[in-house]
């Protein structure tokens, strides 16, 4: 039995895959430009400020002050991922559990155990 090759291509058909329309190359960078500086200029289109804040930013501020000890420090990075995943409204049994689970991974990873050990030699 001879097999011939289709001239349509299929889903999961080898051979030559259908064009895709879009920008490429320097039609694309010229799209991006205009893009850029169409929301340049205001409108519903422009994107708000990003802050490039870290969530735990103040807790680095006191340990690297030496207002808290590094211990003490994991405990409130803790506390604060507990707030934020699950709330402050969570039951205490479930924040017990996640902050032991949280805790017995810091322990037990070994590159995150070497960071909490550098934490508290400084």
């Amino acid at each position: 039995m001879k097999v011939t090759r289709s001239s349509h291509l299929g889903p999961g058909s080898p051979g030559k895959a259908p064009a895709v329309a879009g920008a490429r190359g320097k039609t694309f960078a010229a799209k991006l430009g205009h893009a850029e500086r169409a929301s340049a200029g205001g409108g519903p289109q422009r994107a708000a400020p990003v802050h490039h804040s870290s969530a735990v930013a103040d807790i680095g501020a006191e340990l690297r002050a030496g207002r808290i000890t590094a211990q003490s420090a994991i405990d409130k990075v803790v506390e604060r991922v507990l707030d934020r995943q699950l709330g402050k409204q969570a039951s205490v049994a479930l924040r017990a559990k996640l902050g032991a689970a949280l805790r017995e991974t810091l322990a037990d990873d070994p590159l995150l155990a070497a960071k909490v050990h550098t934490l508290s030699q400084e």
